[in-house]
């Protein structure tokens, strides 16, 4: 379907047990596959992988009850323009390095880790990534909390996912624009619902400083950087086509449909230029 979610066609298989799926990956050596690419840590993982160990630690953190002290478990797509963006910001680096994830979303941070010798097996589709969350919150019950977009767009997508899923429990959903008093508002109704996924859509930008913000108050939690994704699982925006994704060329594909951000093309140049000196650096230490 064109102006909706097409769960049955790409995520929804009617007669598979989300929770068996993902119970039986083995992610007991996770930890040893963790690398860094310029001090950002990554795991050399599958995205079944990434989403077993999302779902065990909301299973683990949640099993006694709700804790409001609990530290958030925050996942962060990567493409090479965040990469480059966060890197150097000193107020924001910190939140990648003691992210609970970081997603390789874009080709080129996999390009990256290849150059730096730390290769990882795939770039994790975070459309895929949270339909795969989404099913398992379904039958698990887990709740979910939508913040940002429009209200349009919010309320469309409450439909589509209560549709496809009936019985997923999605207690919240607020517009992006948290200015004066709704911000505070958010947060309290967040602090209230207590839910095991946030979907934080603001973009990019202002989702970095709401978690800067507020990530001390959301107890334990899993929040999700999804940007513009809410738009798209609603059916409001369109996404790159599958041809497009196995190519690597959705940079491209995003290029051609927003313009007005070809700015962005110098932060990428940018980032090349780091990541072919970071691999002659670390060839010459190597060879000392």
């Amino acid at each position: 379907m064109s102006d909706s979610l097409d769960i049955q066609h790409t995520i929804a298989k009617e007669d598979d047990d989300p929770i068996l799926e993902y119970m039986n990956v083995d992610i007991s050596n996770l930890e040893s596959k963790k690398v860094y690419l310029a001090d950002i840590p990554f795991y050399q993982a599958s995205d079944k992988e990434l989403i077993a160990y999302t779902f065990r630690h909301i299973e683990q953190t949640r099993k006694n009850g709700y804790d409001s002290q609990g530290e958030l478990a925050h996942i962060l797509p990567l493409d090479p323009y965040r990469f480059v963006w966060i890197r150097n910001s000193k107020k924001y680096l910190p939140i990648a390095r003691t992210a609970f994830l970081n997603l390789p979303s874009g080709s080129g941070i996999r390009w990256m880790s290849r150059r730096l010798k730390a290769p990882l097996p795939q770039n994790i589709s975070l459309i895929s990534f949270l339909m795969n969350l989404i099913r398992i919150a379904h039958a698990k019950e887990y709740t979910i909390f939508l913040l940002g977009s429009k209200d349009e767009v919010i309320e469309k997508l409450f439909f589509n996912l209560t549709r496809s899923f009936p019985r997923l429990r999605i207690v919240g959903r607020h517009n992006g624009y948290l200015k004066g008093p709704y911000r505070e508002r958010v947060v309290q109704a967040l602090k209230k619902t207590n839910p095991h996924i946030i979907l934080l859509g603001l973009g990019f930008h202002k989702e970095m400083a709401w978690i800067r913000e507020y990530k001390d108050q959301l107890g334990n939690s899993v929040l999700i950087n999804v940007g513009g994704s809410l738009d798209i699982l609603a059916g409001t925006r369109k996404k790159a086509p599958d041809f497009i994704v196995e190519q690597d060329l959705t940079w491209f594909w995003r290029m051609i449909n927003r313009p007005w951000r070809w700015h962005r093309l110098f932060i990428l140049l940018w980032w090349l230029i780091e990541t072919l000196y970071w691999k002659f650096t670390s060839r010459k230490k190597n060879e000392s």
